[in-house]
């Protein structure tokens, strides 16, 4: 059995290893001192942590013995990036049906040797390189701000 109210750093306080709820050869609860003495202290209560900046939150780091109590210690870390949109192919090629630029779109799917490659694709996310290449030279040629090409993007997100 296991006192769950001490225990000792283990693995450069990686984890925790909790204390006897005796030592032999004495069957009584030790003291605090006692467990102190053996190098198990007392685990102290979680205090709440600041908010984490813009971007970033926080993550468990380590255990650390601080005032005679064992204390959780956190270190703030960056949010992972969010994932990559996926779009419906179907859908691009509509939207781009609808704004009349469709054939120019085409026109540069074909230039680029890739038409098959579309034709057979359901769908794809933005970190697509042929995607990022399709969308800077499409904008270009048709003079689109950034606000109007995310504008057809989100009309052709996968699931809106």
């Amino acid at each position: 059995m296991t006192n769950r109210n001490f225990a000792r750093l283990i693995n450069d306080g990686a984890a925790l290893e909790y204390a006897p709820v005796a030592f032999a050869p004495n069957p009584r609860p030790p003291t605090e001192a006692e467990y102190n003495e053996r190098g198990y202290y007392r685990i102290g209560p979680e205090n709440p942590l600041p908010p984490a900046a813009e971007g970033k939150h926080w993550e468990f780091d380590r255990f650390a013995v601080e005032g005679g109590l064992i204390v959780r210690k956190y270190k703030e870390v960056d949010d992972p990036p969010a994932p990559p949109r996926v779009f419906e192919t179907a859908d691009l090629v509509e939207a781009l049906m609808e704004e009349g630029v469709w054939e120019d779109a085409r026109a540069w799917i074909v230039e680029q040797g890739i038409l098959d490659l579309v034709l057979a694709t359901n769908e794809f996310d933005e970190s697509n390189h042929n995607f990022q290449a399709g969308k800077a030279a499409l904008q270009q040629t048709l003079g689109w701000t950034d606000e109007e090409v995310e504008e057809l993007l989100e009309r052709c997100k996968k699931g809106a």
